[in-house]
């Protein structure tokens, strides 16, 4: 990965070549404009993401894929780079996460009123696609615009997270070795932030079907807390390996629903009640905020 990242920041041709050609390749190209964005910022990464969504016009106007997919893909560029703004200019993951389910929510309701036969068509195809599930259940299973609406919002949010941490890890790998670790264990919500979460979160599961998708979104900065608290834990504790992480991501693949659950209840209760230092910090300044631009 260093190497590639390195190509990338060589020059703007490099990284216009990546963001374009990386479209064949799952988060390249919007990891890519992070990492542009979070190093020269906007005006450069804007230059870089311009080049990022040609191959997404060439698809929307060659056919062959849902329009609303394509929009979707286009718009997570637009949240990457705001997500990536936001932490160049304030080093806080916690503003940066608001930021990524902000433009999320907004590029997804944006979607709903001025693409609304995309929408609609999109959402026949998904009932289509999960018949067999609807049969299973006993009860056809009808997308509305809300359900649908709240996945596109929940993807282009996961997509372009998963995008920005990729792009910090670039760049902590290039400029600042280990600065991406230690500012990511520092992760840990404000207590009324936290409450505001988990009430969107709770809202959206007890709240009709419809709705689930939303709440999940609004869960997604306390998933993040969860997982940065891990990463914590095991970086304090000396007798505990750094394989155990890998171990750890193992099961989160395989049980995702319950270990998702898991660590959304734990970086809940980190934010209201710090279980860091309940456990103790051993492990020095592994929390201090890094600054790694």
């Amino acid at each position: 990965m260093l190497p590639l990242a390195r190509f990338i920041m060589a020059s703007r041709a490099r990284a216009a070549l990546v963001a374009c050609v990386g479209n064949l390749l799952p988060l390249l190209s919007p990891a890519t404009v992070a990492l542009v964005a979070l190093r020269k910022g906007p005006g450069e990464g804007a230059l870089v993401a311009l080049w990022s969504v040609l191959p997404l016009v060439a698809m929307f106007y060659a056919g062959g894929i849902a329009p609303a997919l394509i929009w979707a893909s286009l718009l997570t560029v637009v949240v990457v780079m705001a997500a990536a703004l936001a932490l160049r200019g304030t080093s806080s993951w916690q503003l940066a996460l608001l930021a990524l389910i902000a433009v999320s929510a907004a590029s997804a309701l944006g979607m709903g009123q001025t693409l609304v036969a995309e929408v609609a068509a999109f959402g026949v195809e998904l009932k289509a696609m999960f018949a067999q599930v609807s049969a299973t259940r006993g009860q056809p299973w009808e997308p509305d615009a809300t359900l649908v609406l709240g996945m596109l919002a929940w993807v282009m949010a996961v997509s372009a997270l998963a995008s920005l941490l990729l792009g910090r890890w670039w760049q902590a790998l290039v400029y600042n070795p280990g600065g991406m670790g230690r500012e990511f264990r520092a992760l840990r919500l404000q207590p009324p932030l936290a409450l505001a979460l988990m009430a969107g979160l709770l809202g959206g599961q007890l709240a009709p079907e419809s709705y689930a998708a939303w709440g999940n979104l609004s869960g997604l900065p306390l998933f993040m807390s969860g997982l940065a608290l891990v990463h914590h834990l095991v970086a304090a504790s000396p007798r505990v390996g750094a394989h155990w992480l890998a171990v750890f991501y193992v099961c989160l693949v395989l049980l995702l629903g319950p270990l998702g659950l898991l660590l959304t209840g734990l970086g809940f209760i980190d934010s209201l009640i710090d279980l860091r230092a309940r456990f103790g910090r051993r492990g020095g300044d592994l929390d201090r905020p890094h600054r790694d631009r």
